[in-house]
């Protein structure tokens, strides 16, 4: 920690750590990138270059916008929450409207350049964030908690499936599920919330000639994933059983050069890995993102206020929750979904509303760190009531699963907190006199 200027004012420092995990899945990302998709770059553009330079040009744009929300302090989010969540709201739409059709759905503009559900994620993140927030221990009122966040994850969900897009609508209302048990919510509406969604995911499945043709291959291939009718499932599988201990090395696979698994260089990119960098390789994939997990939950639990805790969770947890569905679809526990492998795969949307989150888990992070060295130089006295509590599964009187350092009595009515801590004068919601509590 340094400090800075005339005023002394302490600067918080970065999750390095974090950094460091996802400079690795970039790395590792072009380099796949390149291996997988050359043949194809060959064949249709004549430039063996062609896909891993777009993806180079998009991590330039990523890294721009990881620097810019890394430099802004997180609490913006918290205040700009409803325009954000509006423009996410009408990108849906408009995308239904106007949107380009590919591969028998219509998620993109331009082609196929952008994809708005890819940054709709990190909206709606923030939305539901400062929604919760807000409500503090009426979370746990159905007609405050469990009614308004049902509409909203149905606006939401019926927006992305109608594209369809129906694994990235099961990531988001799985991510704000999450968020809400965090937030202290009752168990039983936890409960509800999951039978309601996958009742409705069920219909959906059964009534989108798109979702059911491809579970109804993928449930005639789970006895025997490699005889499997579903191409893209069992080329995976083999793909990964290719690649044996230590791979067949970069550039010798056979799924890319032969075509054999499609869309290689994004969707499957994790078969390539499996392929050409053996187990090992795919084992070190799962340890980056698991490493990744850690340093989000951590810098989640050390957050200054609510907001700050639950925007960490829900932007650690959509990105592992995304990162486990892409690499299920390999290994055939899971019908191909469509999700990219972050930070890896080929894809601009994806690659860049990744990284701004991570620009936003560092924004939390340096101010974390700025509110935990005011709170050392208040005193150890002072700094005892800024301590966290261990995570409570059971919590019933609507306070959040994992307790704000600070003022508890804030945190159990939602309120913001600040960063700062308060001197001791300063009420905590009972009433003094003379200078002291009356209880």
């Amino acid at each position: 920690m340094t400090t800075s200027g005339r005023n002394n004012t302490p600067k918080g420092r970065y999750d390095w750590g974090l950094l460091s995990v996802v400079t690795i899945l970039l790395m590792l990302g072009v380099v796949m990138v390149f291996s997988a998709s050359y043949p194809r770059g060959l064949e249709g553009y004549d430039d063996p270059y062609y896909f891993a330079f777009r993806q180079v040009i998009w991590l330039a744009v990523g890294i721009v916008g990881l620097i810019i929300a890394a430099r802004i302090p997180y609490t913006f989010w918290e205040r700009w929450s409803i325009p954000i969540m509006g423009i996410a709201l009408l990108s849906l739409l408009a995308v239904i409207i106007i949107g380009a059709e590919r591969f028998g759905a219509t998620r993109t503009y331009y082609q196929g350049s952008i994809q708005p559900s890819e940054p709709a994620k990190i909206a709606i993140i923030i939305y539901v964030s400062a929604w919760l927030t807000s409500k503090g221990r009426r979370i746990r009122d159905a007609r405050a908690g469990l009614l308004p966040f049902g509409v909203l994850m149905g606006i939401v969900a019926v927006l992305i499936v109608l594209q369809p897009e129906i694994s990235t609508a099961v990531l988001i209302v799985a991510t704000a599920a999450v968020m809400l048990f965090v937030a202290g919510a009752d168990l039983k509406q936890l409960a509800a919330v999951g039978v309601i969604a996958t009742g409705t995911f069920l219909l959906v499945i059964q009534y989108s000639s798109y979702a059911g043709d491809r579970i109804q291959r993928y449930l005639a291939s789970m006895g025997n994933p490699i005889a499997s009718d579903e191409w893209q499932v069992s080329q995976g599988v083999q793909a990964l059983m290719r690649g044996g201990l230590f791979g067949r090395g970069l550039g010798n696979g056979l799924a890319q050069q032969t075509g054999y698994l499609p869309v290689s260089w994004s969707d499957n990119i994790y078969g390539v890995i499996g392929e050409e960098l053996g187990l090992l390789g795919a084992l070190f994939v799962i340890l980056m993102f698991a490493l990744l997990a850690y340093r989000g939950l951590r810098i989640a639990l050390r957050a200054p206020d609510n907001f700050g805790m639950l925007l960490a969770t829900g932007i650690t947890t959509i990105l592992i929750l995304q990162s486990l569905l892409n690499m299920a679809v390999i290994v055939a526990v899971s019908p191909p979904t469509g999700v990219t492998l972050p930070f890896v795969s080929y894809g601009g949307s994806s690659l860049v509303a990744s990284l701004v989150g991570i620009g936003i888990l560092l924004s939390i992070s340096r101010f974390s760190a700025e509110s935990a060295l005011r709170t050392s130089r208040a005193g150890a006295a002072q700094a005892g009531r800024y301590s966290y509590e261990r995570v409570d599964l059971g919590r019933g009187n609507g306070r959040s699963r994992v307790s704000r350092p600070g003022r508890r009595d804030s945190a159990r009515a939602g309120a913001y907190q600040a960063t700062t801590p308060r001197p001791s004068s300063v009420g905590d919601g009972r009433v003094r006199r003379g200078g002291k509590r009356s209880d």
